[in-house]
């Protein structure tokens, strides 16, 4: 009976250090998901949406909205991924307090107001890294077709040069 009472008192020990640790891993998991939700997924949804319309809006109403209909189901699909995905990747990379120390960064109310600035696609601040990225990209594409091949073609969104 001893041996008995001792075995199961040495199991409850050595269990009660997975139960917490899975506890810790769900916490952080919890927290890391809020997180994505507040920070890159809220994000990701408005540019997403801003591209959406600017794609659908020379079309005829019933092909934009079957557009939207199709093209918002797969984005949903991939949000539920992204979300699942950094999640997991955060809490490995992260304990809980450093998680929760993120996650009140982005509660901020002086970062909210940044953020909503630099999301603000009317905002100077959008309007200056627009620009800048936009002579950026074209520098890009512009010395990329000066090593094409004569007789390639051309790269998307460019005209062919005649």
């Amino acid at each position: 009976m001893t041996r008995l009472l001792a075995t199961l008192m040495l199991t409850t020990a050595l269990c009660v250090p997975f139960a917490a640790r899975a506890d810790d891993a769900a916490d952080r998991i919890a927290v890391a998901k809020d997180l994505v939700q507040k920070t890159l997924i809220k994000n990701l949804e408005t540019g997403f949406t801003g591209a959406l319309e600017k794609t659908v809006q020379p079309m005829p109403e019933d092909k934009a909205e079957a557009i939207r209909k199709e093209v918002r189901a797969e984005f949903d699909k991939q949000r539920e991924v992204m979300i699942e995905g950094l999640s997991k990747a955060y809490a490995e990379k992260f304990n809980l307090d450093e998680l929760k120390h993120l996650s009140g960064i982005y509660d901020d109310k002086i970062y909210q107001k940044f953020q909503a600035i630099n999301s603000d696609p009317a905002s100077t601040v959008t309007v200056i890294s627009q620009g800048a990225v936009t002579k950026i990209l074209n520098m890009l594409a512009i010395a990329s077709a000066g090593d094409r091949p004569a007789g390639a073609p051309p790269l998307p969104g460019t005209a062919p040069a005649k």
